[in-house]
């Protein structure tokens, strides 16, 4: 064994500790967004998600050996908030603004789901160094 696979338990639980990190930093990123109306592009800031993959284990077994976020997608599904201010400078001609998709309930689930997936991870790479710490006490004896 070497010691690559050694610790490949504690790589899979840091790659999802990094990949839920970045998560949360898009939903903060979301989240301080929620109320721009005209981003340099012109139109009202449209919701952001991550979306992840599996990596396979670089040994070829075909074991998963962490995740990792493929892409950042702009949310298109959920509709744009319309509301009606007819003196707000970014109205349409029938006085309706174009807000952000962004649900502040969705995106609170959403970042405490994402601080869960890193607490666990957390504790599951704080098991495989206990059980690691464990095994290597037993060499000694």
């Amino acid at each position: 064994m070497d010691l690559d696979s050694m610790f490949s338990g504690m790589n899979v639980s840091s790659s999802g500790m990094s990949a839920e990190r970045r998560r949360m930093d898009v939903i903060a990123r979301n989240i301080a967004n929620a109320n721009v109306v005209a981003t340099p592009e012109g139109e009202a800031y449209r919701r952001k998600d991550v979306i992840f993959e599996t990596v396979l284990d670089q040994f070829g077994d075909g074991m998963p050996g962490g995740v990792r976020i493929k892409e950042t997608v702009a949310d298109f599904e959920t509709p744009m908030n319309e509301v009606f201010d007819p003196k707000h400078p970014m109205a349409d001609e029938n006085g309706i603004v174009q807000y952000p998709n962004v649900n502040m309930a969705f995106e609170m689930v959403d970042m405490m789901t994402s601080a869960r997936s890193y607490e666990a991870n957390m504790k599951a790479m704080k098991l495989y160094r206990d059980m690691m710490t464990q095994a290597l006490s037993l060499l000694e004896r």
